[in-house]
Protein backbone atom coordinates (compact mmCIF):
# COMPACT_ATOMS: atom_id res chain seq x y z
CA UNK A 1 0.00 0.00 0.00
CA UNK A 2 1.20 3.67 -1.09
CA UNK A 3 2.30 5.42 2.30
CA UNK A 4 0.34 8.74 2.97
CA UNK A 5 -0.17 11.66 5.14
CA UNK A 6 -2.27 11.02 8.02
CA UNK A 7 -5.69 13.66 7.69
CA UNK A 8 -6.78 15.14 10.67
CA UNK A 9 -9.82 17.11 10.28
CA UNK A 10 -11.34 19.92 12.49
CA UNK A 11 -15.04 20.36 12.10
CA UNK A 12 -17.35 23.41 13.06
CA UNK A 13 -20.35 25.34 11.78
CA UNK A 14 -19.44 27.64 8.74
CA UNK A 15 -15.34 26.79 8.94
CA UNK A 16 -14.54 30.56 8.81
CA UNK A 17 -13.93 31.20 12.99
CA UNK A 18 -12.92 27.90 15.26
CA UNK A 19 -11.83 25.01 13.51
CA UNK A 20 -9.61 27.13 10.48
CA UNK A 21 -8.08 28.73 13.56
CA UNK A 22 -8.17 25.24 15.25
CA UNK A 23 -6.13 23.81 12.19
CA UNK A 24 -3.43 27.08 12.08
CA UNK A 25 -2.75 26.32 15.70
CA UNK A 26 -2.19 22.48 15.11
CA UNK A 27 -0.22 22.96 12.11
CA UNK A 28 1.99 25.48 13.76
CA UNK A 29 2.57 23.25 16.84
CA UNK A 30 2.80 20.01 14.84
CA UNK A 31 5.80 22.13 12.39
CA UNK A 32 7.68 23.30 15.82
CA UNK A 33 8.24 19.76 17.12
CA UNK A 34 9.49 18.76 13.72
CA UNK A 35 6.46 16.53 12.96
CA UNK A 36 5.90 15.51 9.40
CA UNK A 37 3.38 13.06 7.11
CA UNK A 38 0.42 14.51 9.13
CA UNK A 39 -2.17 16.45 7.25
CA UNK A 40 -4.86 19.33 8.91
CA UNK A 41 -7.22 20.70 7.45
CA UNK A 42 -10.61 22.16 8.52
CA UNK A 43 -14.54 22.50 7.50
CA UNK A 44 -17.37 23.24 8.35
CA UNK A 45 -21.12 21.50 8.29
CA UNK A 46 -23.28 24.26 7.27
CA UNK A 47 -21.83 24.24 3.69
CA UNK A 48 -19.85 27.33 2.93
CA UNK A 49 -17.35 27.49 0.44
CA UNK A 50 -14.57 29.52 0.01
CA UNK A 51 -14.88 32.14 2.38
CA UNK A 52 -12.11 33.24 4.45
CA UNK A 53 -12.10 33.42 8.07
CA UNK A 54 -13.43 36.45 9.79
CA UNK A 55 -11.40 39.18 10.59
CA UNK A 56 -11.23 38.88 14.02
CA UNK A 57 -10.01 35.03 13.62
CA UNK A 58 -7.06 36.01 11.79
CA UNK A 59 -6.44 39.08 13.95
CA UNK A 60 -6.38 37.34 17.11
CA UNK A 61 -4.72 34.16 15.28
CA UNK A 62 -2.12 36.15 14.40
CA UNK A 63 -1.34 38.19 17.51
CA UNK A 64 -0.56 34.25 18.72
CA UNK A 65 2.14 33.74 16.11
CA UNK A 66 -0.83 31.57 13.66
CA UNK A 67 -1.26 32.90 10.24
CA UNK A 68 -4.60 31.64 9.02
CA UNK A 69 -4.68 34.96 6.74
CA UNK A 70 -5.06 32.64 3.21
CA UNK A 71 -7.76 30.12 4.75
CA UNK A 72 -11.10 29.31 2.47
CA UNK A 73 -14.08 27.49 4.12
CA UNK A 74 -15.01 24.19 2.65
CA UNK A 75 -18.08 21.90 3.50
CA UNK A 76 -17.69 19.00 5.44
CA UNK A 77 -19.24 16.01 3.52
CA UNK A 78 -18.91 12.48 2.65
CA UNK A 79 -15.51 12.63 0.21
CA UNK A 80 -13.89 14.71 3.23
CA UNK A 81 -15.43 12.41 6.01
CA UNK A 82 -14.13 9.37 4.25
CA UNK A 83 -10.67 10.65 3.58
CA UNK A 84 -10.31 11.72 7.20
CA UNK A 85 -8.00 9.50 9.76
CA UNK A 86 -9.62 11.43 12.32
CA UNK A 87 -12.36 14.28 12.82
CA UNK A 88 -12.45 16.21 15.46
CA UNK A 89 -15.60 17.86 16.50
CA UNK A 90 -16.15 21.47 17.73
CA UNK A 91 -19.51 20.53 18.99
CA UNK A 92 -22.23 18.32 19.54
CA UNK A 93 -24.12 18.92 16.49
CA UNK A 94 -20.78 18.93 14.02
CA UNK A 95 -20.27 15.10 15.85
CA UNK A 96 -23.60 14.24 15.06
CA UNK A 97 -22.90 15.02 11.33
CA UNK A 98 -20.22 13.51 11.24
CA UNK A 99 -21.96 10.11 12.30
CA UNK A 100 -24.10 10.77 9.63
CA UNK A 101 -21.80 10.81 7.15
CA UNK A 102 -20.36 7.72 8.62
CA UNK A 103 -17.40 8.63 10.17
CA UNK A 104 -16.20 5.54 12.50
CA UNK A 105 -16.73 6.30 15.85
CA UNK A 106 -13.41 4.89 16.38
CA UNK A 107 -12.07 7.75 14.53
CA UNK A 108 -14.49 10.64 16.20
CA UNK A 109 -13.87 12.90 19.18
CA UNK A 110 -14.59 15.96 20.51
CA UNK A 111 -11.74 18.08 20.13
CA UNK A 112 -12.02 19.43 23.89
CA UNK A 113 -11.75 16.00 25.03
CA UNK A 114 -10.21 14.20 22.78
CA UNK A 115 -8.23 11.36 23.21
CA UNK A 116 -11.18 10.42 25.33
CA UNK A 117 -14.23 9.54 24.02
CA UNK A 118 -17.28 11.54 26.31
CA UNK A 119 -21.24 11.00 26.09
CA UNK A 120 -21.72 14.72 27.58
CA UNK A 121 -21.09 15.86 24.31
CA UNK A 122 -22.53 19.59 25.05
CA UNK A 123 -20.60 20.15 27.81
CA UNK A 124 -17.46 19.09 25.25
CA UNK A 125 -18.82 22.00 23.12
CA UNK A 126 -16.28 25.18 22.41
CA UNK A 127 -18.25 28.10 21.76
CA UNK A 128 -18.66 29.79 18.69
CA UNK A 129 -17.43 33.19 18.48
CA UNK A 130 -19.02 34.58 15.67
CA UNK A 131 -20.84 37.50 16.13
CA UNK A 132 -18.20 37.62 19.22
CA UNK A 133 -15.58 40.79 20.24
CA UNK A 134 -12.15 40.28 20.11
CA UNK A 135 -12.26 39.08 23.61
CA UNK A 136 -14.46 36.23 23.02
CA UNK A 137 -11.91 35.60 19.63
CA UNK A 138 -9.11 35.39 22.27
CA UNK A 139 -11.29 32.96 24.60
CA UNK A 140 -11.65 30.92 22.39
CA UNK A 141 -8.29 30.65 20.95
CA UNK A 142 -6.78 30.04 23.89
CA UNK A 143 -9.24 27.21 24.85
CA UNK A 144 -8.83 25.65 21.40
CA UNK A 145 -4.86 26.07 22.23
CA UNK A 146 -4.97 24.78 25.43
CA UNK A 147 -6.66 21.84 23.65
CA UNK A 148 -4.31 21.00 21.22
CA UNK A 149 -1.41 21.27 23.18
CA UNK A 150 -2.78 18.63 25.37
CA UNK A 151 -3.88 16.59 22.78
CA UNK A 152 -0.57 16.55 20.21
CA UNK A 153 1.02 13.69 21.14
CA UNK A 154 -2.17 12.09 21.18
CA UNK A 155 -2.37 12.63 17.73
CA UNK A 156 0.71 11.91 16.72
CA UNK A 157 0.83 8.78 18.60
CA UNK A 158 -2.38 7.84 16.63
CA UNK A 159 -0.40 8.67 13.09
CA UNK A 160 2.28 6.42 14.04
CA UNK A 161 -0.07 3.38 15.20
CA UNK A 162 -1.64 4.01 11.52
CA UNK A 163 1.66 3.64 9.49
CA UNK A 164 2.71 0.71 11.11
CA UNK A 165 -0.77 -0.82 9.79
CA UNK A 166 0.00 0.43 6.39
Amino acid sequence: MDERDYIVTIVCSGNTCRSPMAEGILKKTLAERGVTGIKVRSAGTLGIIDEPATALAVEVSRSFGVDIGAHRSQAFDRKIADSSDLVLALSAEHFGTALRLNVSPDNLFMLKTFPRHTRDLHSASIADPIGGDLEKYKRIFMEIDKVLQQGTAAIIRRAEKQQVRK
